[in-house]
């Protein structure tokens, strides 16, 4: 899926937050995360309610996860103007958030994060920022060209999917069927702890506009991008408290990296988030800092007072998601 487009070298920026994801940063839509296909995959398997008046109808339950807000995913609510029970209904632009359950993440790891996203679009579809997949003793999934983790697993083996467009043999997708030439496993070798190489490959089959890549290439990397960008600012203020801390390396050389910018005006607007994530991290170090000291913080802290230590979480998701609305390809 080619894209000789304008401001795809700005995904650069993802060299600095993300060097250890082994990302192909060229004109290539390379798919190599598990969330990244999770998006294109989603737009086959999880359209709902599509044209419908009602925009994306109730919520779709998606694989191994149910809404952190159990209200979200019942079937009416009460109106407050109508003075009665409506149907509990979502349009384009909601946000809905995720949680996985006990002993699955988002990456399949057991310390990775266990909470995602789901949007409805105006084209009348849920579309999931992440699946979950049951924590493995062998660690992240691996990443694999054109594909993604489907949530299920079973004796070890963690089931895979090519993503729209794409086969293992080249051949057309049936639809609704039983997904023989798509649907591929990756094993969990305990003793080793590694997974088992995938010596296969998902192959293009189909045409794809020019328009509607884009609108793929823009929604897969987002989900791949924001989910790395918020997993390194986390893992850097997570040493905050413990041992000295700072931004990620890089941050203040990463506009500079950005080119096709007519005016200036992305690397304008780059500089000025960088700088926000910059203050935000100085402004909730101290206020960690005094947390621990007051709260007289030790190797016996529960689990419980760790949480409500400060965090950047909130600001992380923010920058990254505005950063990638300047990187973001322009149709």
């Amino acid at each position: 899926m080619q894209l000789p487009l304008r401001g795809t070298t700005g995904v650069l920026l993802l060299g600095f937050l993300s060097t250890s994801e082994g990302l192909k940063l060229n004109s290539n839509v390379s798919v190599q995360s598990n969330v990244t296909g999770v998006t294109a995959k989603v737009e086959v398997n999880h359209i709902a309610h599509k044209g419908d008046d009602e925009g994306c109808g109730l919520l779709t339950s998606f694989p191994n996860a149910k809404a952190a807000d159990y209200k979200d995913s019942r079937k009416t609510k009460y109106d407050k103007d109508a003075k009665k029970s409506v149907k509990n209904t979502f349009k384009g632009g909601d946000t809905i958030k995720f949680k996985c359950e006990s002993g699955f993440t988002t990456d399949g790891s057991r310390d990775g994060d266990s909470e995602f996203d789901v949007e409805c679009k105006d084209e009348g579809y849920f579309n999931p920022k992440g699946v979950c997949s049951q924590a493995s003793k062998c660690g992240k999934l691996p990443k694999i060209d054109n594909a993604a983790p489907t949530g299920k697993t079973s004796d070890g083996k963690t089931q895979f999917s090519c993503i729209k467009g794409y086969s293992l043999d080249g051949e057309k997708v049936v639809e609704g069927g039983e997904g023989k030439n798509s649907l591929f496993d990756v094993k969990c070798v305990d003793f080793k702890g590694t997974y088992q190489e995938f010596t296969g490959k998902c192959q293009p089959w189909a045409f794809v506009p020019a328009t509607e890549t884009i609108r793929m290439y823009n929604d897969v990397f987002k989900a791949l991008f924001v989910v790395s960008c918020k997993g390194t600012m986390k893992k850097e203020f997570g040493n905050c408290g413990d041992k000295d801390c700072a931004p990620p390396e890089g941050l203040d050389s990463a506009c500079g990296k950005i080119s096709h910018d007519e005016g200036g005006k992305k690397k304008s607007k780059c500089k000025t988030l960088v700088s926000k994530i910059k203050s935000d991290f100085k402004s909730k170090k101290s206020d960690r800092k005094a947390f621990d000291k007051e709260n007289k913080r030790d190797d016996n802290w529960m689990e419980t007072e760790e949480k409500k230590r400060p965090h950047l979480n909130d600001e992380s998701e923010k920058f990254c998601s505005n950063l990638w609305g300047v990187l973001k390809v322009s149709r």
